[in-house]
């Protein structure tokens, strides 16, 4: 059977709906703001470099305690860490739409051609509304490749944008 991965953000309204008791979910989450909240993690996104980690105190600590742990690169203090692949992402889909981090964990759960791929805890609204596009992208892609996309109920995802010219 192929697997699922799930991708796991800090958005309050849907991320603790992720499949956590389905051990056929891979769960893939991020954010100081989860640590200790959801119930479970197969893997770790602190794709942030190692300055902006530093300021996050505790979390950085509690970072070094995990099994698996993408980031930049490897680091020997964080004995879980391991290199995210960027190089290769940014050859197979180009760097125009890696808009935040749920969009780098996308592409690389696309490349895994699991079965399906859910997003739980993801809005794509930042400051400066430029996360959006990135996270759109990346689910186009992983359905035009035939990878079932998982978006719960409620998810600013799902909304699409006024159609230009024809809404306001």
């Amino acid at each position: 059977m192929q697997p699922k991965i799930a991708i796991v953000g800090a958005a309050r309204s849907t991320k603790l709906l992720a499949p956590y008791g389905d051990s056929g979910w891979t769960i893939w989450s991020l954010s100081p703001r989860n640590e200790r909240e959801l119930p479970r993690h197969d893997a770790w996104f602190e794709l942030h470099s190692l300055a902006h980690r530093a300021r996050y105190g505790i979390y950085y600590q509690w970072l070094k305690t995990q099994p698996l742990v993408y980031m930049q690169d490897a680091d020997p203090e964080f004995p879980g860490s391991v290199a995210y692949p960027k190089d290769a992402m940014l050859a197979r889909f180009g760097s125009q739409f890696f808009t935040s981090t749920p969009a780098w964990m996308l592409a690389l759960a696309i490349t895994r051609q699991p079965a399906a791929i859910g997003v739980w805890g993801v809005e794509g609204v930042d400051d400066l509304g430029s996360q959006r596009p990135g996270l759109l992208h990346f689910i186009w892609v992983a359905r035009a490749l035939g990878i079932e996309v998982v978006l719960p109920e409620g998810c600013k995802l799902t909304k699409p944008e006024p159609l230009y010219g024809y809404e306001t």
